[in-house]
């Protein structure tokens, strides 16, 4: 067999097997979907979710572990914090493609990422998309961020740099139970959302580390606690508009 025939089967497998991966990807994505399509409401409140305050975050000294399941693994969360956030929803991404082929640990327990602002920030929708730009991210690298973007270069805005990125967070979610990742994955952007749960560090069942939690909204590069700043969060609690899920 000549070479150009070796190679012309070789490309054709490899095209087979990226067609294979890519069907298995979409199948992945839409049982994904369906597995959690179908929350219950556990209830209804008439307390409205306020924006305007900081989150509440009350950090605990007792050491304490949570057992949970990832889409395949199981791993041990280590509470850190009891914590609630309040806020606007700017962004929201469960799109992780590609989801067998380039999914980590911290992609099996971590199963969205929400963009959320409060403050000055969440009083003026109109304001905040005229100076500002959000979009939750995974990149080819496996890193999952938030990007905000400046419109105009920044000018003219009525907040400093330094109370935009003090008054936001990307949170990675790890929901309590099936019932409130149905209600996670019924979050929208531009909605008001209530998160109730807890900030954790996140280990396998072999004691592994795979991700710390960052433990402030002050911190913000790759040198914190929680890689690149962000907030890893065991929801039990979700409260949309006057729905709770739980």
């Amino acid at each position: 067999m000549s070479f150009n025939n070796i190679w012309n089967w070789f490309c054709k497998l490899c095209m087979i097997a990226l067609i294979l991966l890519l069907i298995n990807s979409i199948l992945g994505d839409i049982l994904f979907r369906i597995k959690y399509s179908f929350p219950k409401s556990s209830g209804t409140t008439n307390e409205k979710i306020t924006t305007a305050n900081e989150p509440v975050q009350i950090n605990l000294k007792q050491e304490k572990y949570v057992r949970a399941y990832g889409e395949k693994e199981i791993y041990a969360l280590k509470i850190q914090a009891q914590y609630s956030l309040s806020g606007l929803v700017v962004s929201k991404n469960t799109n992780f493609w590609l989801r067998d082929v380039m999914r980590n640990d911290f992609d099996d327990i971590c199963l969205m990422d929400i963009g959320i602002v409060w403050g000055d920030l969440a009083m003026d929708k109109k304001a905040l998309y005229k100076h500002l730009k959000f979009k939750s991210t995974k990149t080819l690298g496996q890193a999952r961020q938030l990007q905000v973007r400046c419109k105009k270069n920044c000018t003219g805005m009525p907040w400093s740099i330094d109370y935009v990125d003090t008054h936001l967070s990307h949170t990675h979610l790890i929901p309590a139970n099936p019932n409130v990742m149905g209600g996670l994955l019924r979050i929208k952007k531009n909605d008001i959302v209530k998160l109730d749960g807890y900030l954790v560090d996140i280990y396998t069942d072999k004691s592994e580390t795979v991700a710390l939690t960052s433990m402030s909204r002050y911190d913000r590069n790759t040198t914190s606690r929680g890689y690149g700043a962000c907030e890893d969060m065991y929801v039990k609690q979700v409260q949309i508009g006057n729905k709770i899920y739980k």
